[in-house]
């Protein structure tokens, strides 16, 4: 089952459902200041984002509320870490051919530069069979990430990774 996949550095704000059990140490997406990274947390930043209270993150620069703030809220509330830059990473491949089973869905992994073989799954839960993306707002700016994608079968087989693509991430 090998894919094929393009790297593209874009925005996007994805939907999660946060458990209440997810948390991280305190960092720029602790808006509330309590220690760890939640919905509440979440529920800070989507209000900053719209309006609703006075905006006071900086994860994107100072007093800066937006969708992509409250993405990163997200990311770190489901244990990814707080991502303090402006870029995101959008992985993206082509269906794989199914085996004897059909496919289930898909996992994205990642490696630093300075360890490409060091894959570690980024996806949270296994993307949809039909998705075909995963949106990497973890980046650091001013690093380059390598990525592959494996296909998963009804039964839980994994494929092999796909070739490793690089993705730069700009300084700024």
């Amino acid at each position: 089952m090998r894919k094929k996949f393009s790297l593209i550095l874009s925005f996007g704000l994805l939907a999660f459902t946060i458990p209440a059990s997810a948390q991280t140490q305190l960092n720029a997406c602790d808006l509330l200041s309590q220690g760890t990274v939640n919905q509440a947390d979440v529920n800070a930043a989507i209000s900053m984002a719209i309006g609703m209270s006075t905006c006071t993150a900086n994860i994107m620069g100072a007093n800066v509320c937006n969708v992509v703030v409250t993405q990163r809220v997200v990311n770190a509330a489901l244990g990814q870490g707080c991502v303090v830059g402006t870029h995101s990473v959008v992985v993206s491949w082509a269906a794989s051919t199914a085996g004897t089973y059909p496919i289930a869905g898909y996992n994205v992994f990642r490696a630093p530069s300075t360890n490409p073989t060091a894959f570690v799954q980024i996806n949270p839960a296994m993307v949809s069979p039909t998705a075909l993306t995963f949106t990497d707002g973890a980046v650091s700016n001013s690093a380059t990430y390598y990525y592959a994608v494996t296909a998963v079968d009804t039964q839980g087989n994994s494929s092999a990774k796909s070739t490793a693509q690089s993705a730069a991430i700009p300084n700024s």
